[in-house]
């Protein structure tokens, strides 16, 4: 903080990677929906309120909605950054190797 506000570079988002991140975020918000309802299911069917459907049949859809909703969202978003940060260290390899 030793530069005044004034003398810092302002931030410009890049329209591109904003968009990455909206559907990165948009895809990881249904997941965890779609989580949700299975375990729903799960326990509709654990409860006996769906009665031709055996009851280990809703506790293997608890246990996919439960790490549906917990697993599977952490494992994308990582994915993501790792991705981000591969391509930020190619584009400044990149620029290293540009200039003489």
């Amino acid at each position: 903080m030793s530069e005044p506000i004034d003398d810092q570079p302002e931030y410009v988002p890049d329209p591109e990677k904003e968009k990455q991140a909206k559907a990165v975020h948009f895809t990881v918000s249904i997941i965890r929906l779609l989580g949700v309802v299975l375990v729903m299911l799960g326990l509709a069917i654990v409860l006996d309120r769906l009665p031709p459907v055996p009851s280990p049949a809703g506790y293997v859809l608890i246990i996919l909605g439960l790490a549906q909703m917990w697993v599977a969202p952490v494992w994308i978003i990582r994915k993501y950054v790792r991705a981000r940060v591969a391509e930020e260290a190619m584009a400044k390899a990149a620029e290293g190797t540009d200039q003489p």
